[in-house]
């Protein structure tokens, strides 16, 4: 009777911190530290940072404690290249969005892509987001990350080494 007890207060206690509901946002902490994570809805895997949650509503990331977001999407039947080409800072200024730097990077797994990093004001907030456009000749995969400008010192860097991890699972 004894191990009975302990094992529903563990499947229990379990199932109480694997799931966290926020507004209507239901997210989900199953990954594994450090082990790359499918993102629900895409063919898109990578390392979450650590404490983030994996969302159920957006193809993505949140860490509720600091409002950052990770944002997936793929873009099928077009180059990272050709998507680049329209990254002006006139293209950006449109979006409501300053362009702060971009760099030509390579991802873990080898393949290349480019890293934008851009400042927007929100509700009189400031906010940073890297953007990651990655792929091959066919194929894009897209993430936006966003945070609050304040929290820099503690998320980009963490934030741009995950965003290095994504790669295609199929």
């Amino acid at each position: 009777m004894k191990y009975i007890i302990t094992i529903t207060f563990l499947l229990f206690t379990l199932s109480t911190f694997s799931q966290t509901d926020i507004g209507n946002k239901t997210l989900k902490s199953y990954y594994t530290p450090g082990v790359a994570t499918q993102i629900p809805g895409t063919y898109v895997s990578m390392v979450p940072p650590e404490h983030f949650l994996v969302s159920e509503n957006i193809p993505g990331l949140i860490h509720p404690g600091s409002s950052t977001t990770v944002q997936v999407q793929e873009i099928i039947g077009t180059s990272y290249i050709m998507i680049a080409q329209a990254m002006t800072p006139e293209h950006f200024e449109s979006q409501n969005v300053s362009l702060i730097s971009q760099e030509d990077i390579e991802m873990t797994n080898g393949m290349s892509g480019i890293l934008y990093l851009v400042e927007f004001t929100v509700n009189g907030f400031d906010y940073e987001r890297l953007m990651l456009f990655a792929g091959d000749y066919n194929n894009t995969i897209w993430i936006n990350a966003n945070y609050p400008k304040s929290a820099k010192s503690l998320l980009f860097d963490v934030l741009k080494e995950s965003l290095l991890t994504a790669q295609y699972t199929q």
